[in-house]
């Protein structure tokens, strides 16, 4: 996932290399394909749950098999989490563990009797809604909603901040959600939300209405660099994208505002799990081709250890790629799900990397300049 995150108060961040070496600490864990929106752009293409998806009994024996190879957290999404009955059981089952989890959800289930569960029961840090814009008819059509919805999601939020959870939303980046960012910026100065992110998304699922998967997305997002620049409290920004500094726009914002560069983890610090219990290293890549195992036969310590597929993740040029390139030992060979999407390979190139294109604009240059 190719992530642009806006955090307005101090807070944590990580300053460890994401490139360092390091045992498997966190999974993504997508609990269902059922929801109840339909989104233009989904990374689980969601909708309607899928027949196989893991039962109560095996979602908790993922808990504790994933708890005994190391793994202390585990971000919680779907399709729309809170639409699995069992999920505040499963949630508990890691706290009994001590298992933390993060939760992205769409808030249009989140009442305050679930709320008051999640904090009772289990070791929830923070939970993250999907706004995507503040125009009310915007949200529907994003979100393929009925009128109503919007209200419905800021008032999750504020109930979210009454229970004391730490408190964030999202944005996907589109032609019709980029103008609107600012205002976003602007309400969760107003209301205390901690951090905005900004998903770029990979063409992978579903992506109807998004920017084309090579586009810059860096170049497009500058006014929003302004913007959160100009506001009475802002932190810093934190990417997740595995070239992002080698970019100029962020080598310009990092002149402005303090810049993290955290990379891509996937592969590599985590692994994947989707309903049905498929193992991918990454969020975007719930594809056949990427699968490296499942949970209900194999071994996630095994998996994330020996898998071919996180093995490239970790050490790319000794898989061929971006071999001529001297950047590939600190930005991993750029964006696997992104090189997927441009040339059908998980091993091809990812044609989105501003170093690469900076090198071919020079070769093109050199090719046309006069003896």
């Amino acid at each position: 996932m190719l992530d642009v995150k806006f955090k307005l108060n101090p807070g944590h961040t990580s300053q460890r290399s994401w490139m360092e070496p390091s045992p498997l600490r966190q999974l993504f864990w997508n609990v269902t394909y059922a929801c109840n929106f339909r989104c233009r752009i989904c990374f689980a293409d969601a909708g309607r749950p899928h027949p196989e998806e893991l039962s109560t009994e095996e979602a908790k024996g993922l808990v504790k098999r994933a708890h005994a190879a190391g793994v202390r957290d585990i971000i919680i999404s779907g399709g729309e989490p809170f639409m699995r009955k069992d999920l505040i059981e499963i949630l508990a089952c890691m706290a009994d563990v001590g298992m933390t989890t993060r939760i992205a959800s769409n808030g249009s289930l989140l009442t305050d009797n679930i709320l008051d569960r999640l904090r009772g029961a289990t070791l929830t840090k923070s939970l993250q809604i999907s706004l995507d814009t503040l125009d009310p008819d915007l949200y529907c059509e994003l979100h393929g909603t009925q009128p109503g919805t919007l209200e419905s999601a800021l008032g999750a939020l504020d109930r979210i901040q009454e229970h004391g959870f730490h408190t964030t939303v999202s944005v996907r980046l589109t032609p019709q959600t980029l103008a609107g960012i600012p205002d976003l910026l602007d309400r969760a100065s107003a209301e205390g939300w901690s951090t905005v992110t900004v998903h770029c998304p990979l063409h992978t699922r579903r992506t109807e209405g998004a920017f084309p998967q090579d586009a810059d997305v860096l170049t497009i997002l500058e006014p929003v660099f302004e913007h959160f620049c100009a506001l009475p409290q802002h932190w810093l920004v934190e990417t997740y994208i595995p070239w992002a500094q080698y970019h100029p726009a962020m080598e310009r914002l990092a002149e402005r505002v303090r810049v993290v560069h955290r990379g891509c983890v996937a592969g590599r610090d985590r692994l994947t799990v989707n309903p049905t219990g498929w193992i991918s290293p990454c969020v975007c890549l719930d594809v056949p081709e990427a699968y490296v195992g499942n949970v209900r036969e194999d071994d996630i310590l095994d998996v994330f250890e020996n898998a071919p597929l996180c093995e490239m993740m970790r050490r790319p040029q000794e898989h061929g790629i971006c071999t001529d390139c001297p950047q590939v030992a600190t930005c991993g060979g750029g964006c696997r799900a992104s090189a997927f999407v441009l040339t059908g390979r998980l091993d091809g190139q990812d044609e989105s990397c501003p170093v690469r294109q900076r090198r071919l604009s020079n070769l093109r240059a050199g090719s046309h300049a006069k003896p």
